[in-house]
């Protein structure tokens, strides 16, 4: 009895040598592949329009096999929109990737080489032909960087500067700022100590309440100087 139940286990042990035998290594690959293959991309945290460029741009990834995915370098590829910002890639095994990602803001239009961009928050120069942005913007004038703008706008909140108000910055070449208002109000700033500049505006504003169409000019130390427009 014992003698048939080890004869036994030698047959299946050799029949399963043989059928495995059959199956060659392309086989294994085919099977692999077509098991783990990506069927789903999701997007989250993100508005419908941003999810169809992302979708967009990522389709390709569809058919592929998800353990070939490389997580850093998608984060790399998307990085090409570069309006996206907080990017992050998960799988989800077996056939689904999750995307997350954030619209940066957009705090300026400027142009350079006569084509429109978005000033973002990311610190980077957006060319309108890859995204579009219908709210009104205040506009940038001039041979600026990204990070002196920043800092501006840093000041100006600071001070209180209403800066909803501002519909054009100008960047002169001794770098320098002027601010256009809405009210037809022109702040000429020092290149230096600006927030020490708005501090004085301030003060002489709530004393002298300055009317529309002047030209303040704030480029002397502790000094304000009015013009007519």
């Amino acid at each position: 009895m014992l003698q048939l139940k080890n004869k036994k286990k030698i047959y299946f042990y050799l029949f399963s040598f043989l059928f495995l035998s059959t199956i060659t290594n392309d086989d294994l690959k085919k099977n692999f592949d077509q098991n783990f293959l990506i069927k789903d991309i999701i997007i989250q945290n993100s508005s419908d329009d941003l999810k169809n460029i992302i979708l967009n741009n990522t389709k390709y990834l569809l058919t592929k096999n998800i353990f070939y995915l490389d997580k850093q370098e998608l984060t790399d590829n998307l990085k090409y929109l570069n309006f996206l910002e907080n990017i992050s890639i998960n799988k989800k095994y077996l056939s689904t990737i999750k995307i997350n990602a954030k619209k940066t803001d957009f705090i300026a239009t400027t142009y350079i080489n006569l084509k429109k961009y978005y000033v973002g928050s990311n610190g980077e120069f957006i060319s309108s032909r890859k995204i579009n942005y219908e709210k009104d913007l205040p506009v940038i004038f001039g041979n600026f960087k990204i990070a002196n703008f920043q800092i501006l706008k840093e000041e100006l909140s600071d001070n209180k500067i209403n800066q909803n108000e501002i519909i054009k910055y100008y960047f002169h070449k001794n770098e320098r700022w002027d601010l256009y208002f809405k009210n037809n109000i022109i702040i000429k700033l020092p290149k230096n100590n600006i927030g020490d500049a708005l501090k004085i505006y301030n003060e002489f504003n709530k004393i002298n309440k300055i009317n529309s169409s002047m030209i303040v000019d704030l480029r002397i130390s502790n000094r304000v100087i009015l013009k007519n427009e």
